[in-house]
Order: C-alpha cells, then sequence, then structure tokens
C-alpha cells in the first residue's frame, strides 16, 4: 500500500478577515473531499493570518500512478478556484 501526500500553500488576497479565509478554505476543502474521496485538512500554519492557508490531502492506494493523478486532479480542482492562488505545492510519499 502507497499513500500519497499534497500539501498546498495558499494565497488568499480577497480575504478580508479570518472568518472569510475560513469560510473560503472550507468550502473548498468540503468540495473537494466530496468529489475526489480524500482526506483534506486545513494545516494550522497560518491559521491567525487572513491571507494565508496551508492544505494537506491525503490518497492511500495500491497503484501509484493512480494514486498521484488523483492527487494532480485534486490540485488543479483547488487552482481552479478564483478566489486563492497556490504558491507553493509539494508532493511526497509514505
Amino acid at each position: 500500500m502507497h499513500v500519497g501526500c499534497l500539501v498546498v500553500d495558499f494565497h488568499i488576497p480577497s480575504a478580508t478577515s479570518l472568518k472569510e479565509k475560513r469560510r473560503i478554505v472550507k468550502s473548498n476543502i468540503q468540495r473537494a473531499q466530496q468529489r475526489f474521496n480524500a482526506s483534506i485538512v486545513e494545516l494550522s500554519d497560518y491559521q491567525e493570518l487572513w491571507r494565508r492557508a496551508a492544505v494537506a490531502a491525503a490518497v492511500c492506494g495500491d497503484d501509484t500512478v493512480q494514486i498521484e493523478g488523483q492527487l494532480r486532479a485534486l490540485l488543479s480542482f483547488f487552482e481552479s478556484d478564483p478566489r486563492w492562488e497556490a504558491i507553493h505545492v509539494d508532493f511526497s510519499w509514505r
């Protein structure tokens, strides 16, 4: 069994408060979880900053090509939302 991990740092230029930032992050995480059946969380790295967020996702399975494809599709899904932009992306395997 293999586990693929994706960690993305986002800049949220339109956020004017922590409440607005959390609304954007939470809605994107919920939509992605429903669509991709992946474990996704907001990391605590930037929890008190209005315009920064870190999100991590994990997918497990036997086929590394399928896992990588699913994580890349998830990244594309995240990047399709104009309310935030990815500024750092990290893929890793466990």
